[in-house]
């Protein structure tokens, strides 16, 4: 009751901040006077912060999936003012570890036996605290080194009640201050927490993973990605193979091993565009904890000087083929800046006809930079980013009416390409790199809408009567659709090779160079 009083006194108190806050700036501010217009953003900037604030300490009070709620906020840089994802970022740091006699109770509860017959060594000193989990190194009776990640174990008190306390608070919201559409935050949460919280399901999604990537790899792709192996698992213990490496954003590790970070970031970009556009099984929290990196060991599959480390699969959103096919038409009319597709597909998939603002939501980019087909030939630079911030803090009640009319595997895809995006600019890698990233995407969505229409006409040969007019219709079509998949591959792959040979600093980039500003 305590918990739910302390978030409850929170949320009522930032609620009514920001609504007698912002109708008085509208009142005593005169919209069109450049005195008064910086003064509102001075206002606003100001309860954006000391809202944020207000609420993580709220947040950081109550702990658990609270602490995981903040981590939320903090990943969706993209789409909330830089006020709020500041505030929430110290969330993100270590959580307090739960006690060791908490843990060895745990185990005598759920598996009837203490530590010690399962292990022969347990460090009890964690290596790893997030918010619903912490991990320790431990050795099996066979030698084996292994990670043992065991649930929180107040979180089984808690869980339940938490969940319907945000969503009560968010439905409260949302009542009081119809602009402030909140209430996706809960019900994601009420979808994803419940599968979190059970490591069964973090083990099944683990061998799947692996699994279509063991796949790819067979059908001539290749792949830096590893998982490691899931021992066993039950409900709130999972016990998986034990891997040296740092985070993927160590730029120290990352030099001392002579890892470029341009080629993880590409190989990032290609790992994800896998699991969207070909799998449709996208693992939903790739953040820096999430995510390790280590030198090739021998006999490794991986094609660069380094793998990859995939951890936490706990969240992961399984997509429709339809669903993937509309998001990889969407993505290519945004690479191929065609607005009336654009419209067309936001509309479709989001259902929201601010076309121009869901596009800045989904690539993190100023609209002019979509518009003007410079997503693949320009880097967001720190101005772009400031009118980003700028733009977000001041349409707080649109960006949240987007998020709360689009689907709830649109919007995880969201959280994950602000992940992906903070991660490639934590790698600090060349300003080839984005533009590199979305060439990549740009090729695999190509290679869905291909292979879709490929299956459309084997299924039409399969169910129409075979006359020579509908033979040559069908074949008319897959030129059409081959000679479409063609061009945009070839064009993205000259691009790529363009970025590549003016990194290079050759002179047939000079010469190129120089003879298309003489012609254009």
């Amino acid at each position: 009751m305590k918990r739910c009083m302390v978030a409850g006194e929170a949320v009522v108190a930032v609620g009514i901040d920001y609504k007698y806050s912002l109708d008085f700036a509208n009142r005593d501010l005169q919209k069109g006077n450049l005195e008064d217009d910086l003064e509102r953003l001075r206002r606003k900037s100001a309860l954006h912060k000391r809202s944020a604030e207000r609420l993580r300490e709220m947040l950081r009070k109550n702990g658990g999936i609270y602490i995981k709620l903040g981590q939320h906020l903090a990943s969706l840089k993209y789409l909330l003012p830089d006020e709020w994802t500041t505030a929430m970022e110290p969330l993100q740091d270590r959580c307090t570890p739960s006690s060791i006699e908490s843990i060895q109770a745990l185990f005598l509860t759920d598996l009837g036996k203490p530590i010690s017959s399962y292990f022969s060594s347990f460090e009890l000193e964690p290596i790893g605290v997030a918010s619903l989990a912490q991990v320790h190194r431990a050795t099996l009776a066979d030698g084996r080194e292994v990670a043992v990640k065991i649930q929180h174990p107040a979180l089984e008190e808690f869980s339940t009640v938490d969940i319907k306390t945000v969503a009560a608070l968010t439905s409260f919201v949302a009542y009081v201050f119809p602009e402030f559409q909140f209430t996706w935050l809960s019900e994601e949460m009420q979808t994803s927490l419940p599968k979190e919280l059970n490591f069964v399901f973090e083990a099944a999604n683990a061998a799947r993973v692996n699994a279509n990537f063991q796949v790819a790899r067979a059908e001539g792709s290749q792949s830096t990605i590893k998982v490691p192996d899931v021992i066993w698992a039950q409900k709130r213990v999972l016990v998986m193979e034990f891997m040296v490496g740092s985070r993927i954003d160590d730029l120290q590790y990352l030099k001392e091993n002579n890892i470029s970070v341009s080629e993880v970031s590409n190989e990032m970009a290609r790992t994800f565009s896998q699991m969207i556009y070909k799998d449709g099984f996208v693992h939903c929290d790739p953040h820096p904890g999430n995510v390790m990196i280590r030198p090739t060991p021998a006999g490794s599959p991986s094609p660069r000087n380094f793998e990859i480390i995939l951890l936490d699969h706990g969240l992961y959103r399984e997509l429709t083929p339809e669903f993937r096919l509309d998001y990889a038409h969407l993505w290519t009319a945004i690479i191929a800046s065609d607005v009336n597709e654009i419209k067309y597909r936001a509309l479709k998939l989001g259902g929201t006809d601010a076309y121009k603002l869901f596009s800045c939501i989904l690539t993190g980019r100023d609209w002019s930079v979509v518009q003007d087909a410079q997503l693949t030939k320009k880097t967001r630079n720190k101005d772009e980013m400031i009118r980003i911030a700028d733009d977000a803090g001041g349409r707080i009640a649109e960006i949240a009416d987007i998020l709360a009319k689009v689907p709830r595997d649109l919007l995880l895809l969201f959280k994950t390409n602000d992940l992906l995006r903070a991660l490639d600019e934590d790698l600090g890698a060349d300003d080839g790199s984005q533009m590199r990233t979305f060439a990549v995407m740009g090729q695999y969505c190509a290679q869905a809408i291909y292979e879709a229409d490929k299956g459309a006409l084997r299924i039409q040969l399969e169910t129409q009567k075979l006359t020579v007019s509908f033979l040559t219709s069908t074949l008319r079509s897959w030129l059409k659709a081959y000679c479409g998949y063609l061009y945009t591959t070839m064009t993205l792959d000259l691009f790529v090779w363009w970025i590549d040979l003016g990194q290079s600093d050759s002179l047939l980039y000079w010469l190129l160079d120089r003879v298309g500003q003489l012609l254009f």
